[in-house]
């Protein structure tokens, strides 16, 4: 604020402010996540690039196993289609089991209670 001289004059609400200010710094500190984001970007982006890769090997593998049954007995392309939709069922059976047995980050598989399978 300025006054009729055009100084800056301190405002007198200063201790309300402070006051606001503090009650501002404990909500955000209550609200702040706990975890360090710094680690858990890296492990989510190493959990990521593992489930990419087993769903990547199990198709090709499922591919090339098609491709040979074509080679062998001449049915091109059915077992290549075949090999393709194998592979890709194992790939997605894989990604699921994976994100299973690493829901809770223990890389142990989840207690039964917390299996949604069951429930149903």
């Amino acid at each position: 604020m300025t006054d009729s001289e055009g100084r800056d004059t301190p405002l007198t609400d200063t201790p309300d402010i402070d006051a606001l200010g503090k009650k501002l710094d404990a909500l955000k500190a209550k609200h702040a996540p706990d975890v360090d984001m710094t680690q858990t970007s890296g492990s989510n982006m190493g959990e990521g690039l593992k489930y990419a890769s087993e769903f990547s090997a199990a198709v090709l593998v499922g591919a090339a196993l098609g491709w040979g049954v074509d080679k062998l007995a001449g049915t091109s392309p059915f077992g290549l289609l075949g090999g393709l939709f194998l592979g890709l069922c194992a790939g997605v059976m894989n990604v699921v089991r994976a994100a299973r047995e690493g829901m809770d980050g223990s890389g142990e598989d989840l207690p039964a209670e917390l299996d949604e399978d069951e429930d149903a």
